[in-house]
């Protein structure tokens, strides 16, 4: 387990850096824009993530299964493998870019639900080939598992695009919420670039094995191809259908929010704290599932190459144990704490009354990121591309038809979201179950997080109430019950064994 455990400490080291610079940054950027120019980003958001996927076809995730597989039997072979993705997606994407712009006008009127959120949209454009790119030399190195290329530059990437990005909102916000907007977009593109060329200066000091001239021809060329397309297109299709989702949502609700009565800008700024300040809140933990779903795909691969079930079993209790840990503190504080969090950070209230519902669906949100990434790893990405198009046809049946009810309005929305990824998580465990014969010990699994999730809840609640007797100020109450709640949730983990068992043995 040693090197599953260095990758995911390593990607995990980077992720909480990346994290909460992203998470300040956020707040500033929410600050300086408000809710209506965080809504223009969140439309413009869903049509770039679309062309995005398409661009990539979901190579990243089957260059680092292929790699993995590669370096473990034949590892002159992993480099035409690289060199192969990395043709197929600047194609795409430069197709895609060029499709994009084309049909900006049509775009705007049909697709956008304000118009404005077209300046955001086209300063966005240019990410599209630096995406791809990047995301392909990262499945490069991680199924080599050296996660150090990707940390290092998603780490520089980051603070390249906050002070890019800050420096042209002060420059351009004058003119308008529509220019602030485009001119932070115009920050995460220069940080993206910033990060791809770490990327492509460190494979060109190290680039890997050494290639064997058998793996550069015409035929070998074409069956990679072949094998890359076979795995990428279940995984493209099934982010596509997760960025049409969100493409819709951003269509959908704002329009539905109307048709319920409300005014244009009140949903869009409905819209803004929905996806530009409660979800990055809800998805803030993930840093550390996220290292390990990353981790786990070239692993899991590689324990399969192998024939090596009983290490996939392994890997999957590993990675559902540590979603629990992560998610039912993480459910606790955001359903006590909810409303606070959206003072201090954003200084929204209503932002609260979206994070305390949506806590529900945070176990759910950690869980099915891990047992989706085991099934990946294992090549089933289709699989899991038809349980999350189930999931969001279910999401987005709820939410067009309630919506637009005002006596549920926006609880519609969460309501969709949390019942999304719950019957996501559900179909992918069943599939995983199936096909490796692992069963989940619940009271290995479930029985130390859950309790100490209870303890947490219960001090939570007297440090609250101490705190604010004592005439503490609302950071440092907050500082010091969630500080206090961490102690007494991993003490009392650490008192029922913790579950590491899980760690050691299937």
């Amino acid at each position: 387990m040693g090197t599953l455990v260095q990758g995911t400490l390593t990607l995990f080291g980077a992720g909480l850096v990346n994290r909460i610079l992203g998470f300040f940054y956020r707040i500033v950027l929410a600050q300086r824009l408000g809710s209506q120019g965080m809504g223009l980003l969140g439309f413009a958001f869903p049509v770039l993530h679309v062309a995005i996927t398409a661009s990539t076809a979901g190579l990243p995730v089957a260059v680092s299964k292929i790699v993995a597989e590669r370096a473990a039997v034949n590892p002159k072979g992993v480099r035409a493998v690289l060199r192969i993705a990395l043709r197929f997606v600047v194609l795409t994407s430069l197709a895609i870019t060029a499709l994009l712009l084309l049909s900006l006008q049509s775009v705007s009127r049909y697709l956008l639900a304000d118009p404005r959120a077209i300046y955001p949209l086209i300063a966005l454009v240019p990410m599209l080939t630096i995406v791809a790119i990047s995301s392909v030399l990262r499945g490069y190195f991680q199924g080599l598992q050296r996660m150090t290329p990707s940390a290092v530059g998603a780490v520089i990437e980051q603070i390249v695009r906050i002070v890019t990005a800050l420096w042209l909102i002060d420059r351009f916000l004058p003119r308008g919420i529509e220019w602030g907007a485009a001119a932070a977009a115009a920050g995460m593109v220069i940080g993206e670039a910033c990060g791809m060329v770490v990327l492509l200066i460190t494979y060109y000091l190290r680039p890997g094995p050494a290639p064997s001239p058998a793996a550069y021809t015409a035929a070998a060329s074409r069956s990679v191809l072949r094998e890359l397309l076979a795995m990428a297109l279940p995984i493209s299709f099934t982010r596509i259908i997760g960025s049409i989702t969100e493409f819709l949502d951003a269509a959908i609700i704002p329009r539905r929010l109307e048709a319920g009565g409300l005014s244009r800008d009140a949903a869009t700024a409905f819209f803004g704290n929905l996806t530009g300040m409660a979800i990055p809140l809800l998805f803030f933990p993930t840093v550390i599932t996220f290292a390990l779903t990353s981790a786990l795909v070239p692993a899991v691969s590689d324990a399969f190459a192998r024939k090596n079930l009983a290490l996939v079993r392994l890997r999957t209790g590993q990675a559902i144990y540590l979603a629990l840990v992560v998610s039912l503190p993480a459910s606790v504080v955001f359903a006590l704490y909810g409303h606070t969090l959206g003072v201090l950070f954003y200084g929204q209230r209503q932002v609260g009354d979206l994070m305390v519902p949506l806590a529900l669906a945070a176990p759910f949100v950690y869980l099915e990121a891990s047992v989706s990434a085991v099934l990946r790893g294992l090549g089933l990405a289709s699989l899991s591309m038809w349980n999350g198009l189930v999931g969001s046809g279910v999401r987005l049946v709820i939410v067009y038809t309630l919506t637009a009810m005002p006596s549920i309005g926006m609880r519609a929305v969460i309501l969709g979201i949390s019942i999304d990824f719950a019957i996501s998580f559900a179909l992918n465990y069943r599939s995983l179950a199936q096909a490796t014969g692992y069963t989940a010990n619940l009271r290995r699994l479930l029985g130390p997080p859950g309790i100490a999730a209870v303890g947490l809840a219960a001090g939570l609640l007297v440090m609250r109430s101490g705190t604010i007797t004592l005439g503490a100020s609302l950071w440092v109450s907050t500082i010091i019950a969630i500080g206090c709640g961490t102690v007494i949730y991993l003490a009392i983990l650490l008192a029922l064994g913790g579950g590491w068992r899980q760690f050691t043995h299937p």
